[in-house]
């Protein structure tokens, strides 16, 4: 597996972590859940491809997780809208926002 795939993989997992933020703050909790599974696999996988090294049947496994991914992804419960404001209010209020958590924090 080569550099770009593993950087493709942490990407991925770095994206999955501002959807599931996203996600929370807007209510969404089966999807959170989905992302959590999703970015769990991602993650499991990735780390038995750095374990292994130059092993090819971890390479495989992260290369079908991560072809996975898109299928899982595309059959995500829908969102619930009637959820989004309300939810973010409530967070608000309690002085939390997406940006707090999707952008970068010094």
């Amino acid at each position: 597996m080569s550099n770009k795939q593993i950087t493709n993989a942490v990407r991925l997992a770095n994206s999955l972590t501002k959807d599931i933020s996203g996600n929370l703050l807007s209510g969404q909790e089966m999807r959170v859940i989905e992302y959590l599974q999703i970015l769990r696999s991602v993650l499991d996988g990735l780390e038995e491809k750095l374990e292994a090294g130059s092993d090819f049947k971890a390479e495989k496994k992260l290369e079908t997780i991560m072809a996975a991914v898109d299928a899982k992804l595309n059959n995500m419960t829908p969102t619930d809208k009637d959820r989004v404001g309300p939810s973010m209010e409530k967070w608000a209020e309690k002085g939390i926002t997406l940006a707090m958590l999707v952008e970068p924090q010094a």
